[in-house]
């Protein structure tokens, strides 16, 4: 049997000296340590040790390894954890063997631990870290959960290595991008990419090679919805269908709860049609269906962006503005205001007209629309100031080129209000709807071309939208 003199630092060794009772990890090796120290240090080792005609001189623990059962000694004697007993590759289990000790002090030595390690690969590290954490435990409601996925949410997600990614922790992360309005800048498409991807290289080399080359770019995607002309140009393999049979089941079992977590409806239907259908089984049939039927009631949207306005997303836009998952989400990550237009301007003639979602409310949400044509821009700026920029405010006030502005129009609108812009190109002029409810003429004597625009401090996100009439 192994001792706490073999497993730990000179200076240690005496601590332990006189021990009276054992303690024995999932390896095996026995630690020595004293009865009255523990229960005085632990609320859970006195409950252990205090009971009514415990005799035993030895408490097993087959969780935990002798080498983390040491951490927990070393702090319950010393009141703090080294570097020699706590290492980066033990964090995991020794956080989950702190919260299993209920030793709160301990767990907060490990975060800072982890905080101050000096990394070369943080992400990855990270992420291999989350997938032990959450084999360890089952709850992640924890500081440590969160502090690791904040540091792997720093980057997009397919700069991490498969193999450090277990299916909880992807789960895990995806789960929370799906819920919450602050996560990776991350497409949908590329969602779905990496969970593909990822479970292929859990089967094997050949699979992910395969995978690989089933699936497009996420250059080539894109580039889908910012050409006039929708061109499926990436060659599949001729025999995909084929070949995915043979891992077809695998695939299936490993990726079906993650890919609950995409909205497929998000992604290019030339995509749906071109590469997801072939690899028949990954989408169910009930909910391919659906997707089938929400692209032909959203037909007309398609149709009328590649008549009216060939490319409804978000373009050039200030500093402290960012696209989120999407070039139809834009969302700010600063207090100061900033602006943000389309890539494409609407010009001719007609009655134009596109929705803005707020999907997230900030204290200053403007809806509206500008020119660039003669003016040096600033979209570090509120639009509404500006004699570029025409905007509807949620505090029910519209403004044009005016530090500030009482004229009131319309209502005020609110998080996931959907405010209608209606761009008369024949008339020049501009009016707002909000949910539905029209209002009279906002601006006249408009330029010759325009641009949907909105502008946003944090953490107000907008989305663009054709307007469909149904």
């Amino acid at each position: 049997m192994q001792s706490n003199a073999d497993v730990q630092d000179e200076p240690l060794k005496s601590i332990f000296l006189f021990s009276d009772i054992k303690i024995k990890g999932n390896d095996g090796k026995e630690l020595n340590a004293h009865r009255n120290i523990l229960m005085a240090r632990s609320g859970l080792f006195n409950i252990l040790l205090n009971g009514k005609g415990v005799t035993t001189q030895d408490l097993i623990f087959p969780e935990f390894s002798s080498n983390i059962l040491l951490v927990i000694l070393e702090h319950l004697y010393t009141g703090k954890v080294t570097e020699k007993s706590l290492t980066i590759e033990s964090v995991a289990e020794a956080f989950h063997c702190a919260d299993f000790f209920l030793i709160e002090q301990l767990k907060l030595q490990i975060i800072e631990f982890f905080k101050n390690y000096n990394f070369e690969n943080k992400i990855n590290i990270s992420a291999k870290i989350l997938s032990e954490l959450l084999e360890y435990m089952e709850s992640t409601d924890n500081e440590l959960t969160k502090l690791l996925y904040d540091s792997i949410n720093s980057v997009p997600l397919e700069t991490i290595e498969y193999c450090n990614l277990n299916s909880k922790a992807l789960e895990y992360i995806l789960s929370k991008i799906k819920k919450d309005e602050n996560m990776l800048s991350t497409s949908e498409y590329d969602l779905f990419h990496y969970i593909t991807l990822w479970a292929a290289n859990e089967i094997s080399k050949e699979a992910l090679s395969f995978y690989r080359s089933c699936l497009p770019s996420s250059k080539i995607v894109n580039n889908l919805n910012t050409t006039y002309l929708q061109k499926w140009d990436f060659n599949t393999p001729f025999n995909i269908q084929e070949i995915h049979s043979r891992y077809k089941s695998m695939m299936i079992t490993k990726t079906s709860s993650l890919l609950d977590c995409v909205n497929l409806d998000r992604i290019h239907p030339l995509v749906i049609s071109n590469i997801i259908e072939p690899l028949s089984g990954l989408i169910s049939s009930n909910k391919m269906s659906d997707i089938h039927k929400k692209y032909a009631l959203l037909a007309g949207k398609y149709i009328y962006i590649s008549r009216e306005v060939p490319s409804l997303q978000w373009s050039t836009c200030g500093y402290n503005m960012c696209l989120y998952r999407s070039p139809f989400i834009v969302t700010s990550n600063s207090l100061s205001q900033g602006w943000v237009r389309t890539t494409v301007p609407v010009s001719g003639q007609g009655l134009i007209e596109w929705n803005i979602v707020a999907e997230k409310m900030c204290c200053q949400f403007w809806v509206g629309i500008c020119t660039i044509k003669g003016h040096n821009v600033d979209y570090n700026s509120w639009l509404g100031k500006h004699a570029y920029g025409w905007v509807f405010g949620s505090n029910g006030i519209i403004c044009h080129n005016a530090s500030n502005s009482t004229n009131e129009y319309g209502q005020k609108f609110k998080e996931k209000d959907i405010i209608t812009v209606h761009l008369d190109m024949e008339e020049r002029t501009c009016f707002f709807s909000v949910n539905g409810v029209r209002y009279p003429v906002a601006f006249r004597d408009l330029p010759d071309e325009i641009y949907p625009a909105v502008s946003l401090c944090a953490p107000g996100k907008a989305k663009i939208e054709p307007h469909v009439k149904y």
